[in-house]
C-alpha cells in the first residue's frame, strides 16, 4: 500500500501531512480543490478524505463542493 494512502486517512500519523496542506491553504485564500493540494504537495492519492476530516475539525473550511481554504481568522 501507498505510504500516502494510510497517512491520509484521518490518523494522527498525518499530523505533518495536515500542517502542509494548511501551510499550501494559506498561499491560496481562494481556497484549492484536494487534487491541485496533492499536486503542489507532490502526491498522487486523493486528499478528499483527509480534507473532510479537517473540515469537520474545523481546521479547513469547504468553500464549493470541491474547494477547501483556511477558515478566516
Amino acid at each position: 500500500m501507498d505510504e500516502h494512502a494510510t497517512t491520509a486517512t484521518g490518523h494522527r500519523d498525518d499530523e505533518p501531512l495536515r500542517r502542509q496542506v494548511l501551510r499550501i491553504l494559506g498561499q491560496h485564500p481562494a481556497g484549492l480543490t484536494p487534487g491541485e493540494i496533492a499536486s503542489q504537495l507532490g502526491l498522487t492519492t486523493s486528499l478528499t478524505h483527509l480534507l473532510r476530516s479537517m473540515a469537520q475539525a474545523g481546521l479547513v473550511q469547504r468553500v464549493t463542493a470541491e474547494t477547501y481554504r483556511r477558515p478566516p481568522r
